[in-house]
């Protein structure tokens, strides 16, 4: 175990590089509605939130997108963002992560194929949304196996034998929400495409927003009480998808709850986070509802009647299966903080990345103070995202003034 302080040459002053400032600007904005809407929508609870994040994230992207058609920029502005979503207080932070950078990412690879061509912004706004849909159905396969898939349509066959004379395959209804998805994400990409249609305006002589004074560099900070271990990271690596075969072919053998509970309650000493996320009423309820799905739903494969107790010792080991991987998750999202991981990052050319979060983070409390405000975004987001998009090149010319104030110091030590 060890615990280093950040090296400071990684707080050296690059060469001013425009598309990671820009990065910065809209991956600032981008994280400024994420976090106050993204805890909005959570703490409602509400069905398809993730969805509805997305659907305003593509009009935002697209948007900016028209407004600054530069090469490159949608995806650093995810990984932007991305990062600053890693500093959230919450226990997981790679789901999240992974979310918003591979929603980045399927628009920057649709808008490769085209400069600007309407018909493939329309593309990229499905591909936007349809990567909404694809990482929830990834998150669900990782965190219960494939039986949650099976529960599901053993329930939308109930369902659909209550109503008489009704035949709908559940492989109908995958395409029919494939094709809501794509709907959607055509949507949300024409309306960021006539928002962003008028060249952003020039930078206002006296700035509505005062200047940046200093760089924040505080936001990688770790928990000084926290350890972290390069060998623990390769062991969590090579442990966890071990278990999560072990309940799958397993089950309650004796050794696989012996191996379950060690490394549960090792991942429970040496994390302390972890406990937040596990200690929720709501998480405990999503576990009983699970359980009782498996219980009253569960069929075995080969079509033939489940025993009495079988259905409900599913919903057990998904049960199971879903704490260990948000424990080991929680426990790999810790690890990747280590300071000697990201030392060694720097070497393969993460600086400019780096640079541009701190750059975020410097201006996002202002950006979150005249930006996304819960309830009343949500029921104007085009307003609201208008506002963002009018400020864009105020925030601009602010960090560029930073970066090159921040040159001139250093040319002068």
């Amino acid at each position: 175990f060890y615990n280093i302080m950040p090296d400071p040459k990684m707080y050296q002053v690059d060469k001013i590089d425009y598309r990671w400032t820009k990065a910065a600007v809209v991956g600032g904005l981008w994280a400024s509605f994420e976090i106050v809407i993204g805890s909005f929508l959570h703490n409602l609870h509400l069905p398809f939130s993730g969805s509805m994040l997305t659907f305003i994230a593509t009009i935002f992207i697209i948007a900016f997108h028209r407004s600054w058609p530069l090469k490159g920029l949608v995806w650093r502005a995810g990984l932007v963002c991305a990062l600053m979503k890693s500093v959230s207080p919450s226990a997981v932070i790679i789901g999240p992560m992974t979310g918003i950078f591979m929603e980045a990412l399927f628009i920057d690879l649709v808008l490769r194929a085209g400069r600007g061509n309407f018909s493939i912004i329309l593309l990229a706004g499905a591909a936007s949304q349809l990567s909404a849909l694809i990482h929830k159905v990834a998150s669900m396969l990782i965190r219960y196996g494939w039986d949650i898939v099976r529960i599901y349509e053993n329930i939308f066959e109930f369902a659909v034998g209550q109503l008489s004379g009704l035949e709908i395959p559940p492989s109908d209804v995958l395409l029919f929400l494939i094709l809501l998805y794509i709907f959607a994400g055509m949507l949300a990409a024409f309306l960021g495409y006539r928002l962003g249609r008028p060249p952003a305006r020039e930078p206002a002589k006296t700035l509505a927003v005062p200047t940046v004074t200093s760089r924040n560099n505080q936001w990688d900070i770790v928990d000084p009480s926290q350890f972290f271990s390069i060998k623990l990271l390769l062991a969590h690596l090579v442990i966890l998808p071990l278990l999560m075969f072990l309940l799958d072919y397993k089950a309650l053998h004796p050794l696989t709850l012996v191996c379950y509970g060690v490394y549960l309650t090792l991942n429970l000493v040496l994390y302390k986070r972890i406990k937040f996320r596990l200690f929720k009423p709501f998480f405990w309820l999503h576990m009983i509802i699970i359980a009782v799905m498996a219980g009253l739903f569960w069929q075995p494969q080969d079509g033939e009647p489940a025993l009495q107790a079988e259905g409900w010792i599913t919903g057990l080991l998904l049960n199971l299966r879903a704490i260990l991987v948000i424990t080991g998750f929680s426990a790999l999202s810790t690890e990747l903080r280590n300071p000697k991981l990201r030392n060694l990052l720097f070497r393969f050319g993460f600086r400019k990345a780096y640079n541009a979060v701190s750059m975020a983070f410097s201006i996002l409390p202002l950006m979150m103070e005249r930006g996304a405000k819960g309830w009343a975004f949500l029921s104007r987001p085009i307003r609201g995202i208008r506002g963002l998009l009018s400020s864009a090149n105020d925030w601009y010319y602010v960090l560029q003034q930073d970066q090159q104030n921040m040159a001139s110091s250093s040319h002068l030590k």
